[in-house]
Order: structure tokens, then C-alpha cells, then sequence
């Protein structure tokens, strides 16, 4: 039975492409470089922002890192959304006992300004950014501390992300995941690892999870 349920964020509890996009944008566009195309920097979310900036530029990363968070800072909460059932999924788990968190790539302080925009911040007791492990996902670290924050054995959480990173990082850690195909990896991608399951919206995690609780279903 779960007591706790872990979200990633981008992707998966919420859609951030739009912001995360025009940053990247005026990012190369302050330094004069060319624009990467949309579509490689989208496959890129979820990385490492300074990993990301190593791939498209010789410029220094953290110089890039500095220009695109100054940027995003000032756009971020009205150009992100709640992914359809977001709002109910933490409100119906809270609701059923379960505590939540959330482990991101994105920096924390960032990820609590937006969920704090779209008034449901206070759902998180856990909150796990960038900064607050040493090792990103797919290490396990940010799963790990997740369960220590909300005191729960492996085998009592689920996590619920939308990449290859999320899978490897429950699977190092022991803890079941839910893929959902709203973010930036393919259904074939996240079946081939064999997560607990692939499902298409946060409705079906949400009943998943509840079905879970009163033992309809062992993860």
C-alpha cells in the first residue's frame, strides 16, 4: 500500500516547454549565437541545465546558466500551466492520507515560485531541486532523500515522472514509477524499462494510485 506519492515536475505534473524555450532563446540570442532548433532543445528538458548548454555552445555554461535563469525568473509563472488533472491528482492523494513530494531537474526555489503561482505549493511537504542533492537524476539520490523526507520505505512510495531519467532513478532506488507520455519521452522509450506502468494523463495515475491504497493493486 503507498503512502506517499513523488512527482517530477516538467513534463509531468506541469507544462513549462513554452518558458523553458523562450529562455534558451534568450539566452543565445544575448550572446549573439545562433538558436538551436525547438526540438533538440525540448529533447534536451530534464538534463542538467549547464550539461544542456555544453552540447549547443563554447561558451562558458555557467555564464549561459546565469543568463537563462535571470531570464526565466521573470517569465516562468505565466508561461506555465498545470497539466490536465494536476490540481485533482494532489488534492484526491492528499485527500486519501497520502504525503507528497516532488524531485526536480528544474532549480527549486523556481519549481516552488510556479507551484506557489498556481496555488498548490502547499500540497508538497517534500521538495527536492538541483541543488539539494549531489548527484542528478538518473542517480537515485533525489528518489532516496525524497523517502527520507517523507519517512516512508521504498516499497510505500511511488514516484511518477516522464523520462528514461525518472524510471532509472526509481528503479537504482527500489521505489515503483509511473511513466505518463505528457512529457519528453515516447511510450515505446518508457515501456522498454519496464516501469510499473505507462499511462497518458494524471487521471490514470490518480486512479492507479488510489487503487493502490485500498489494495486493489500490488506495484
Amino acid at each position: 500500500m503507498f503512502r506517499a506519492a513523488v512527482f517530477d515536475l516538467d513534463g509531468t505534473f506541469i507544462d513549462s516547454t513554452d518558458a523553458i524555450i523562450a529562455s534558451f532563446f534568450h539566452t543565445f540570442d544575448a550572446l549573439g549565437e545562433p538558436r538551436p532548433p525547438r526540438e533538440v532543445l525540448t529533447a534536451g528538458i530534464g538534463h542538467v541545465l549547464e550539461d544542456q548548454f555544453a552540447l549547443y555552445t563554447d561558451t562558458d555554461p555557467f555564464h549561459c546558466t546565469g543568463i537563462y535563469r535571470a531570464y526565466y525568473g521573470t517569465i516562468c509563472n505565466e508561461m506555465t500551466t498545470l497539466l490536465p488533472g494536476a490540481r485533482e491528482t494532489v488534492e484526491q492523494l492528499t485527500q486519501a492520507g497520502l504525503k507528497l513530494g516532488f524531485a526536480t531537474s528544474k532549480q527549486r526555489a523556481f519549481a516552488e515560485q510556479i507551484l506557489d503561482y498556481l496555488g498548490v505549493l502547499d500540497f508538497f511537504e517534500s521538495r527536492i531541486g538541483p541543488g539539494d542533492v549531489t548527484h542528478p537524476k538518473p542517480h537515485p539520490e533525489c528518489v532516496q532523500r525524497s523517502l527520507d523526507n517523507l519517512g516512508v520505505q521504498p516499497n510505500e512510495c511511488i514516484f511518477v515522472g516522464d523520462t528514461d531519467f525518472d524510471v532509472k532513478a526509481c528503479a537504482a532506488a527500489g521505489v515503483p514509477c509511473i511513466a505518463v507520455t505528457t512529457g519528453y519521452n515516447t511510450r515505446a522509450q518508457l515501456q522498454a524499462l519496464s516501469p510499473l506502468a505507462v499511462l497518458d494523463d494524471l487521471h490514470e495515475v490518480t486512479d492507479l494510485i488510489l487503487a493502490s491504497t485500498r489494495g486493489a493493486v500490488s506495484p
